[in-house]
């Protein structure tokens, strides 16, 4: 009798065990949706402007979700010249272009904010 009551018991603690497995990976998803969207705007913000199209293009664009998972990666339209703009590139004429660091610092804020948000969920 006893042991029943003791099978049911553990049945009922996994069933909550997993609802609130479900409820905190929505959270931590619905976190980083957000921050993505938050560090594209910053970039948009921080971002070098010769003609402002470079600027403008930064997005943020979910890859992949599952049940447990998601991957959003934060991306400029104008990909090619991201690394360019960050690091600095050699001239044709020999000179050096110096780097406009702009990158580093947005994802530094976005894990610090993510890391922030995922103790605040749990």
């Amino acid at each position: 009798m006893a042991n029943v009551r003791i099978e049911n018991m553990a049945a009922e603690i996994m069933r909550e065990m997993e609802k609130y497995g479900e409820a905190v990976a929505d959270d931590v998803k619905a976190a980083a949706k957000k921050i993505g969207k938050e560090t594209a705007k910053e970039l948009q913000g921080t971002s070098p402007k010769d003609s402002g199209k470079y600027a403008k293009g930064w997005t943020s664009t979910v890859q992949s979700e599952k049940a447990n998972s998601i991957d959003i990666v934060v991306h400029d339209k104008k990909y090619q010249i991201t690394h360019l703009l960050e690091k600095g590139h050699q001239n044709r004429n020999g000179g050096r272009t110096p780097a406009i660091v702009h990158i580093a610092p947005a994802e530094e804020a976005a894990a610090e904010k993510f890391e922030r948000e995922i103790e605040r969920i749990l």
